[in-house]
């Protein structure tokens, strides 16, 4: 079996991907990006053998993505992935959405990391470098996921402590849930007023069932929402995110 270095995915967006004005919402547009980095890991895992040693997982720590158009509930997308390049201890993974027309509707680029559970340290993939299939010549955006500063002096929401249901198969608050606390943090209101076009979101540091975190806003400038996600507590952000909407 050989191991691709792209994989393709169709999906038709369900009703409960839908935001309120029956568009693909944002968040679930980012849980077909995690579903296809799996797919794509998975296959490759088959066809190379195993690539991660027992109690190492991967982990997605930066974010960018860029929005030509939000297709409609109903409507049939495929997604496209490839691995970037793997550079010391970080792996960069690429996206494309197309619609059934065949043009781009959305692209990506993300960051990631393989966290080893008994030392509690990244780790470095030179070993996996060399076994994966990367194309360099590749790139969605022609750039890396950006770093973000924290939000200036945010306002934050009602504290809320984490569940179950907030949990992936690692035992952590799911990526996605992140990106819904923070992009719901905007309002309704602004929302149904507005299209993100551009969003860049870290995830910084996990949090767990029982976990107490709060959603903040910064200053507002135009159409740009700064935001984060701050585990009550501590004085670490879990996670910050820009938005930018039209």
């Amino acid at each position: 079996m050989e191991a691709p270095a792209f994989w393709k995915q169709k999906y038709e967006i369900k009703v409960y991907e839908s935001d309120a004005i029956g568009r693909l919402s944002f968040p679930a547009m980012c849980d077909y990006f995690q579903d296809m980095a799996w797919r794509h890991y998975n296959y490759v895992e088959k066809a190379l053998g195993n690539l991660l040693a027992p109690g190492q997982f991967w982990l997605m720590t930066r974010l960018e993505v860029e929005i030509l158009k939000l297709p409609a509930w109903q409507d049939v997308i495929e997604v496209e992935t490839w691995s970037r390049g793997i550079e010391k201890f970080y792996a960069y993974r690429d996206f494309i959405v197309t619609g059934s027309d065949g043009q781009p509707v959305a692209k990506g680029t993300t960051t990631w990391v393989v966290l080893d559970t008994v030392n509690k340290k990244i780790s470095r993939l030179t070993e996996l470098a060399q076994k994966w299939p990367s194309r360099s010549d590749a790139s969605s955006l022609n750039r890396n996921a950006d770093k973000l500063d924290a939000p200036v002096n945010p306002e934050y929401g009602a504290e809320y402590t984490v569940q179950y249901s907030d949990m992936d198969v690692n035992r952590h608050v799911n990526n996605v849930k992140y990106i819904k606390w923070m992009f719901d943090a905007a309002g309704m209101e602004f929302l149904e007023k507005h299209t993100v076009e551009k969003a860049v979101i870290n995830f910084i540091d996990e949090t767990r069932a029982g976990d107490v975190v709060k959603t903040g806003v910064g200053k507002r400038e135009g159409l740009e929402i700064s935001c984060n996600v701050l585990k009550v507590g501590g004085a670490r952000d879990a996670s910050r995110a820009k938005f930018y909407f039209k």
